[in-house]
């Protein structure tokens, strides 16, 4: 038997990936069909118990064939997470314009990846605009030079971003949707040069953070932290020295010129970052869209308010799927807690279990109803609830 050229070998590929690109659209305007057989009735977007199944035969034709079932699960959540999102931008229609969105970094920064990720998900037309800070994007967006902002809430490793939660209690803006990206973390430098020849490894803080196991295979070369892993990949560029690396995406490592060294560097394979969508006013969500609620609740500083509240949430059938608390400001050591749970405002059981909240506690700010990107950890086995911790893109 001859064996075939590199040439022939590569022509193949090119095939392969044609039909792979092929079937992808095929599935997708089969659900399309799909939702649209759904359109006239009350039945939800979402069905759980259909995405075990998917996710569990496509795993199980994976180890048939001696593929990775973890590589085909996450290629299908992506897929079937697309097909959601089109059938979401169905029923929450199209801005009338291309929209602004800003986000805190540069080209290429996660935040970015995400906001686009989300877009091409509504498949809305938008253009990105980066700012430097976390309270410059909320700034933009309150003055109206961008129309949406993206900004990271919580990761899977690194926990909460305390600063957003800040921002999101004192500013007049609107949750309208979250996003989810995972989090690749690559080492990158200017040439295929050998790691152990590293001098200066640049990231952001959380980012040197996440990979803290990998960077102690390292011990000749520093940490420097950055205000942005992409910014980490165009100083490495700039620096023009092949001692240094950087700590980022691939895409930002591509869009800089650099050769990745190693990828997969995160402590933890499993590292996820949730986001939220922001805007200047409310969205009103269709009853069969998959919906979380948040909001700022404030109770009195004595024993069991908090708990009375909780109760409130869990006689209503609700599912609560974030609790975080802050400082309240002016008032040492008390504290306010934001809430999320999944349901929908524009439903009468969320309206009424809001009213009770709103008697219970001091106060309530309600931040928005939104389409749900992440829900508790029902759509995967039991090991992959412990790795993705109750944080999973929700699926079709």
């Amino acid at each position: 038997m001859t064996s075939q050229s590199l040439e022939e070998l590569r022509k193949e590929l090119d095939g392969v990936d044609t039909a792979l690109v092929d079937l992808i659209a095929r599935r997708l305007e089969i659900v399309a069909s799909v939702g649209a057989a759904k359109a006239d009735t009350d039945t939800p977007i979402r069905d759980a118990g259909r995405e075990r199944l998917v996710l569990d035969r496509v795993a199980a034709a994976a180890e048939a064939r001696g593929v990775s079932s973890d590589l085909v699960r996450r290629i299908y959540r992506e897929i079937i997470g697309h097909a959601v999102d089109q059938q979401v931008a169905e029923l929450l229609g199209s801005p009338s314009k291309p929209a602004v969105v800003g986000f805190q970094g540069v080209p290429h920064a996660y935040s970015h990846l995400a906001a686009q990720k989300h877009l091409a998900g509504r498949g809305w037309e938008a253009s990105f605009c980066g700012y430097p800070s976390f309270a410059a994007v909320v700034d933009a967006l309150v003055s109206g030079k961008c129309d949406l902002a993206v900004l990271p809430v919580e990761n899977t490793t690194a926990g909460s971003i305390n600063q957003v939660y800040d921002l999101l209690q004192d500013s007049p803006v609107h949750v309208v949707g979250e996003e989810t990206w995972r989090v690749d973390h690559a080492l990158a430098a200017l040439g295929d040069v050998p790691v152990a020849s590293l001098t200066r490894v640049l990231s952001h803080p959380q980012g040197l953070e996440q990979c803290a196991a990998f960077l102690r295979t390292l011990p000749q070369a520093v940490p420097v932290t950055v205000f942005d892993t992409a910014e980490a990949m165009r100083a490495v560029a700039e620096q023009d020295d092949p001692t240094w690396a950087g700590i980022g995406s691939p895409e930002a490592a591509e869009a800089h010129g650099l050769v990745v060294l190693r990828r997969g560097i995160t402590d933890k394979a499993e590292n996820f970052t949730r986001f939220l969508v922001l805007a200047r006013e409310p969205v009103v969500v269709a009853p069969r869209v998959p919906s979380k609620t948040s909001l700022v609740l404030v109770t009195s500083h004595e024993e069991g308010a908090l708990l009375r509240c909780l109760q409130v949430l869990a006689a209503s059938e609700h599912s609560m799927t974030k609790l975080e608390s802050r400082p309240r400001p002016g008032r040492p050591f008390e504290y306010l807690f934001f809430l999320d749970f999944e349901g929908n405002v524009g439903e009468p059981r969320t309206q009424r279990v809001l009213e009770e909240l709103r008697r219970t506690a001091l106060s309530v700010k309600l931040l928005g109803s939104y389409p749900a990107k992440v829900v508790r950890a029902d759509t995967v086995g039991a090991q992959e609830a412990d790795a993705y911790e109750a944080l999973v893109p929700r699926t079709e």
